[in-house]
């Protein structure tokens, strides 16, 4: 096993319709909003936001793999998602960004499929309600949601064309790679280069897609979301997913 990885609970099969495993990228830690906790284990409304991704996902996927990537006090967050999730350790991750977090979790995965959700950002079960799995797709909204700065998409044919800054329809930092999109990402990975590893995961869209890759663009259907993105976020007690 990579010196990168440690495992916290046996892998167990099974099966399920879509076969997906499941990747939480949290390897930062909270500095932009000033706690210095590791981000997964800031707590909104008395539980912690990785065991809000946790319960969402399992509340939609029989015995699902998750896969969470970590950086900082790891040791404390092993202790509170044990039996849980198995966790990965980005021991880099103060020298590299979210695109090596996405690698290590691959390259630690058994399914044939990976789904990626970034670890600040709170959902429910109802995340997964519109979500279509047959092809690879990229997640949307329109409703403002997302801040204004962050990642948008242009979207041609019901189809990702390109991730970028200053457009409107705002990407919900979670995707989902199957078939060739996933033979691609896996080449894409297997030359990457220390240089490689300060991209961020909407840039390694991107280049799956100049690579030929295609990404349904579906837009979350009655469900919120929120981007933890400051401390008024983690104290609004009238958050309501």
């Amino acid at each position: 096993m990579s010196s990168y990885s440690k495992s916290v609970t046996t892998i167990r099969k099974h099966k399920d319709s879509e076969n997906v495993g499941f990747a939480i990228l949290s390897a930062g830690i909270g500095a932009r909003i000033k706690t210095y906790e590791p981000r997964s284990l800031l707590k909104i409304k008395g539980k912690t936001l990785i065991d809000h991704q946790i319960d969402a996902i399992k509340s939609k996927f029989k015995d699902p793999e998750i896969i969470g990537v970590f950086g900082t006090s790891v040791p404390r967050i092993v202790k509170n998602v044990r039996g849980k999730i198995r966790v990965v350790e980005n021991q880099k991750y103060d020298t590299t960004n979210n695109s090596e977090s996405l690698r290590l979790a691959l390259n630690n995965s058994i399914k044939n499929s990976l789904m990626f959700i970034h670890g600040d950002i709170l959902i429910d079960e109802t995340f997964f309600n519109s979500l279509n799995f047959n092809k690879s797709f990229v997640v949307y909204e329109d409703q403002g949601m997302m801040d204004e700065k962050e990642i948008g998409l242009t979207i041609m044919k019901n189809k990702a064309t390109i991730l970028s800054y200053g457009l409107d329809q705002k990407w919900c930092q979670a995707a989902f790679f199957k078939g060739k999109e996933l033979k691609i990402l896996r080449n894409i990975f297997a030359g990457f280069t220390k240089y490689d590893k300060k991209m961020l995961t909407f840039e390694v869209i991107n280049k799956v897609i100049d690579s030929g890759g295609v990404f349904q663009a579906q837009k979350l259907q009655k469900s919120k979301i929120l981007e933890i993105d400051c401390i008024k976020d983690i104290k609004n007690e009238n958050i309501n997913l």
